[in-house]
């Protein structure tokens, strides 16, 4: 009986011990994989000030603003200058890839500068997107998502115009708030033709400037 009582006490013991007493394992979550691009953070920066000052730009065709559009369109022809393509290496094949569109490039944004016309302005437009999509699937760029849209009948009816975007929702640039025959009832005319998306996880490290 004495033994039958030790046995229950070191049991009941064992028990509370284990239940109150004895620190639980916190459970550890599985850390989020951290998102690295492939490219220098100088390079990255120079891609987004191209971006950020078109987009700016786009904003001023949706609204009919030729002042908006130039002021925008000057800042996006100095972020051109110093986009760091040298940062690809001069001996690969993608600079040499990406050297074509990005002269255009700066070449398409001086005829908007000049053009004095919205049609004029607006062709420029067309070339200038063309060129800037080329550049970001050449070089992969994997910072931001872009979208490339189309307005089926931004020069009338059939003639297709496109540019870039950073939101899904169509704005169209080509026809916008103050169309002379439209008004603002195609704003939203146009498609999401592609998703430009080079970000992923990762998880080496970062290169440096």
């Amino acid at each position: 009986m004495k033994r039958f009582l030790i046995i229950l006490l070191v049991l009941v013991g064992g028990f509370i011990y284990k239940n109150y007493f004895k620190k639980k394992d916190t459970p550890r979550e599985k850390p989020a994989p951290i998102t690295v691009s492939k490219h220098s953070e100088g390079f990255n920066q120079s891609v987004n000030d191209i971006l950020t000052n078109y987009y700016s730009m786009i904003d001023g065709f949706v609204n009919w603003d030729s002042t908006e559009v130039n002021k925008n369109a000057s800042a996006l022809q100095q972020a051109l200058l110093h986009f760091k393509a040298d940062d690809l290496g001069k001996d690969t094949a993608i600079y040499q890839t990406v050297i074509f569109p990005w002269d255009n490039s700066k070449n398409s944004v001086s005829e908007i500068i000049s053009a004095g016309d919205w049609h004029q302005k607006r062709k420029a437009l067309q070339d200038l997107s063309e060129n800037l999509r080329m550049i970001l699937i050449t070089v992969k760029y994997d910072r931001t998502i872009s979208y490339w849209q189309e307005c089926p009948m931004a020069f009338g009816e059939g003639q297709i115009g496109n540019w870039l975007s950073d939101k899904e929702t169509i704005v169209n640039p080509y026809l916008g708030k103050k169309d002379p025959q439209h008004g603002d009832n195609m704003l939203n005319c146009g498609e999401t033709k592609s998703v430009i998306d080079f970000t992923k996880e990762d998880s080496t490290e970062v290169k440096k400037p």
